[in-house]
């Protein structure tokens, strides 16, 4: 099954896979062809990014620049899992996630999913959306209305979003707290704040 799907997204078509609470599309993130497609799919609006999804720590360092050892610390004790960092995107990057190339940071994962970490590491860094429509909860039953190639696990369980840690200079601040808590962050960087405290 996932030898389709890693065929697909190699040809530049958008796929469905699984997360660990949800279902999203997904496609080469270095395609601006088949990113532009994703949010197609989704009816969103202009501007809007979409998230990357890699399948392993040691990508980090030639898609963001700045990577602090605090960065890597957290990514090492929570990947593969519901951690999302925001960081400052390599300017050398030839990607548009879908914001025009506006934006100078990007959101950047491992999901805790084995079929789709399979994916990932055979194909590279992907650019994710919840496979919705723009603005709809999440999809925790696979559906498949555009008849695409997918990973199909059956009904995934409901469950907190991630936590997500944003890098401003060498400062990491919680802006969303989810999955994990800050105190758990702060077992590995005892510097960490939450956003606007």
């Amino acid at each position: 099954m996932t030898e389709k799907v890693i065929a697909a997204i190699k040809r530049g078509e958008v796929v469905i896979l699984p997360l660990e609470h949800s279902y999203v599309y997904a496609c080469d993130a270095f395609s601006f062809a088949a990113v532009n497609r994703l949010h197609q799919l989704r009816n969103d609006p202009p501007g809007i990014a979409a998230q990357v999804i890699v399948g392993k720590v040691a990508l980090l360092g030639g898609l963001a620049q700045g990577v602090t050892p605090e960065v890597k610390e957290l990514a090492e004790e929570f990947w593969p899992g519901l951690l999302t960092l925001n960081l400052p995107q390599n300017q050398s990057l030839s990607w548009d996630l879908g914001d025009g190339g506006n934006l100078t940071n990007f959101v950047v994962r491992m999901p805790d999913q084995i079929a789709t970490l399979e994916v990932v590491n055979a194909t590279g860094p992907l650019a994710i959306a919840a496979a919705t429509f723009a603005g709809a909860v999440p999809q925790t039953r696979f559906e498949n209305r555009h008849q695409l190639e997918a990973l199909d696990i059956g009904e995934l369980m409901a469950g907190p979003l991630s936590t997500v840690v944003a890098l401003t200079g060498e400062n990491l601040a919680v802006t969303r707290v989810g999955a994990l808590t800050l105190e758990a962050l702060r077992k590995v960087v005892p510097t960490i704040e939450l956003a606007n405290q």
